[in-house]
């Protein structure tokens, strides 16, 4: 069982503000978990979200935690961990450009599956994980990066672009 308190938060409170909203919400994501369930936990992609912001230090915070477990991966908390499948990189001005490939470079990162698979994807919406009133949307992005196969929410070339090696 996933512990989705963060998601579980959010949905009461629009519960209690708008409803609509809330049915929308709750709708969608339990389309997303539905479509997911057959996926064992040790077949899904693991997962590192590192952020620009912070000189690429991983993100992972509950409201990161549930957006990934509820896209169908699972989340990483360092990168030194062997297993990574994927990277989602946070972008938060014009220089990640310039600056992920050198981060990439490094020895913590060369070896990784994700960059043998070419699984690189840029997030660029500047509050990923950040706001509440978001958290379908940025549950879309992952979900679309991590689980390709199932899912197009049209968030490509928007929200999120594929880094090319």
């Amino acid at each position: 069982m996933l512990d989705l308190k963060y998601y579980e938060r959010i949905l009461e409170n629009q519960k209690r503000t708008n409803t609509i909203k809330a049915e929308i919400l709750e709708e969608e994501i339990d389309i997303i978990l539905h479509k997911l369930k057959f996926i064992e936990q040790q077949q899904r992609p693991s997962v590192l979200v590192l952020d620009q912001k912070t000189n690429f230090k991983p993100k992972a915070d509950e409201a990161i935690r549930n957006i990934i477990a509820i896209a169908g991966g699972k989340l990483l908390t360092s990168e030194l961990d062997n297993e990574v499948d994927i990277i989602l990189i946070q972008q938060s001005d014009d220089s990640l450009y310039s600056e992920v490939i050198n981060i990439l470079q490094n020895t913590a990162f060369k070896d990784k599956n994700a960059i043998k698979a070419n699984k690189i994807y840029i997030i660029q919406k500047e509050n990923f994980g950040k706001d509440p009133e978001d958290f379908l949307a940025d549950v879309e992005i992952a979900a679309e990066t991590i689980q390709s196969k199932y899912f197009i929410f049209g968030r490509q070339g928007t929200d999120w672009v594929q880094f090319e090696l």
